[in-house]
């Protein structure tokens, strides 16, 4: 018996801005993924954290590279994840406004 592919999550904005004035309870999840990434930041840094889904899971994008929202977009879709309508322009913004990479 197959499985129906699982649909993905939408991810919707939480944060865009300094990682400093991100709000205390962001705080863990942005020290987390600059962890992964082995950078020590300094509060400065902009950053995007998304909410995935209706649960409070969050995935947190470290802006200051300039990332393209098609490499968000990749990103995203590695977590079975999709921008909503709302997302995209914030983030292409946000990054700088490429396109692509």
């Amino acid at each position: 018996m197959a499985f129906p592919a699982s649909m993905p999550q939408t991810a919707t904005v939480a944060f865009i801005g300094k990682a400093s004035e991100a709000p205390p309870e962001l705080q863990g999840f942005i020290n987390f993924r600059a962890g992964l990434e082995k950078r020590d930041l300094k509060g400065r840094e902009p950053v995007a954290v998304l909410r995935i889904g209706s649960l409070d899971s969050y995935h947190v994008i470290l802006l200051d590279k300039e990332p393209s929202l098609a490499a968000i977009e990749k990103e995203l879709a590695g977590i079975d994840a999709v921008l909503d309508r709302m997302a995209r322009p914030a983030l292409e913004k946000a990054a700088g406004g490429k396109k692509k990479k």
